[in-house]
């Protein structure tokens, strides 16, 4: 322990003359001797021409306004907390505040600031600028000594400008010489590296070989069981109940295509029961020379609720009139007189329902019906709405398809509409059976029901 400066001491201290390893010991026992510090101060302000030196430097860095205005300069305790980011707002604020108007202090802050950046990754070094270490973990040396003479030096020149003055060029020194010795060891690392002989590198071992796979011994034939051209595509149904050429189906209408390629046949719809009956083997008025019968709609099921009736011509008649009765026989419609052979009724018939009707004809005064008892009743059906809007969208969607249309018309009873779409099927596959017998199945189906 130093009991008291020696007279070098000081005087290389005031001189700025005293190296690293001298200015710790000294700094920490200026720091808890009153005497020494006082003496040191004695030594500074006794020498006039060093102020005479630092009003001509700073005088023009004077500003009335700064807070800095009674010490001129930062401390070095104050430029390495800047550095290291540990100034509070307030201190931050009054710092750079005075680094905006103070060249040398701002210089000397670059320097320490180029200083840790070059040293730190050589001393394989972290600086972490808002947190401290724990208490439990000591700090490495090196931070510990730099942390050291900074809070030395700052409790040392806190009474005097001309010690921080001292104070700043030192650390523009050690800034230099940390700089140097950073820059031949940066310089050096390169040629070790260079000169270390390379180790070979190691010869990857050879692949084991691989076992080829067996060959994929080639897909049996399918046998097809149906071929259609249909619209713009082609249906095709193997015997293993895979269809292809209708993925824009959805599942049910796939399901009946499937069937009808399959079975070749067309069931009869259940809306045609009760539309016909056998007629009687008795004599009727309608095949006697001079009458008249009804054309249509009979025995079919419609599409449309406002029909048109037709019937044919008897002759010298000056009249008809047309009378539609509802399943229970009330009268649902009733035309006025007419003299032409059609007639269409102004107001719809209810959907789902089956009618009969029948004409009477005006002759001589007298009228004549037909059909009359005992010749079968001329029915019809309106198809019931849910199934008339199905077909509607159907139409609108796959009207392209001949043999979808064919089937939904066949199942909802539309015979006539159903042999339109299978006519065109047939057309477009004239050499196909399953086209040929599925039109002749509904061809049938429209015979029998008359």
């Amino acid at each position: 322990m130093i009991e008291h400066l020696t007279h070098n001491q000081v005087q290389d201290f005031c001189r700025h003359q005293l190296s690293l390893a001298d200015l710790l010991p000294v700094s920490d026992h200026l720091d808890r001797c009153a005497a020494c510090r006082s003496l040191i101060q004695s030594a500074l302000n006794a020498d006039s021409a060093f102020f005479a030196l630092r009003s001509q430097l700073f005088a023009h860095d004077q500003d009335p306004s700064s807070p800095l205005l009674a010490r001129s300069h930062l401390s070095a305790q104050e430029s390495a907390s800047y550095v290291d980011k540990t100034l509070q707002a307030e201190e931050l604020q009054t710092v750079s505040d005075h680094l905006t108007h103070c060249r040398q202090c701002a210089l000397a802050v670059d320097d320490l600031r180029a200083f840790t950046h070059q040293v730190a990754p050589s001393l394989k070094l972290q600086y972490h600028p808002a947190t401290a270490p724990p208490r439990a973990i000591s700090p490495p040396k090196t931070v510990g000594l730099w942390h050291r003479a900074v809070a030395s030096l700052h409790s040392l020149l806190r009474p005097s400008p001309a010690l921080a003055f001292g104070a700043a060029l030192a650390v523009v020194f050690l800034a230099a010489t940390g700089w140097l010795i950073s820059r031949s060891l940066r310089e050096k690392a390169p040629e070790q590296a260079a000169a270390a002989p390379s180790a070979p590198a190691p010869s990857a071992p050879s692949p084991l070989p691989v076992p080829s796979p067996p060959p994929t011994p080639p897909p049996s034939p399918v046998t097809v069981v149906a071929q259609l051209n249909d619209g713009a595509g082609q249906l095709v149904l193997d015997e293993e109940g895979r269809l292809s050429g209708a993925d824009d189906l959805p599942p049910p209408y796939r399901s009946r295509l499937k069937q009808a390629l399959s079975t070749r046949r067309i069931e009869r719809s259940s809306r045609l029961e009760g539309l016909a009956r056998p007629p009687s083997s008795l004599m009727s008025s309608d095949d006697r020379k001079g009458d008249f019968s009804l054309t249509e709609p009979v025995a079919v099921v419609l599409m449309s609720d406002r029909p048109t009736f037709r019937w044919s011509q008897m002759q010298a008649a000056t009249g008809y009139v047309v009378e539609v009765y509802d399943g229970k026989f009330n009268l649902a419609a009733t035309s006025p007189q007419l003299s032409g052979q059609s007639w269409r009724p102004p107001q719809p018939l209810r959907r789902g329902e089956l009618y009969a009707w029948q004409v009477k004809a005006i002759k001589d005064g007298l009228e004549y019906k037909s059909p009359r008892p005992p010749a079968p009743q001329a029915r019809f059906r309106i198809l019931d709405l849910a199934k008339a809007n199905e077909l509607a969208k159907a139409r609108r969607a796959y009207a392209s398809s001949h043999l979808t249309m064919g089937l939904l018309y066949a199942e909802a009873g539309l015979l006539k509409e159903a042999e339109h779409e299978l006519r065109a099927l047939q057309k477009a596959n004239p050499r196909s059976e399953v086209a040929r017998s599925l039109l002749a199945q509904v061809q049938a189906l429209g015979r029998r029901s008359r």
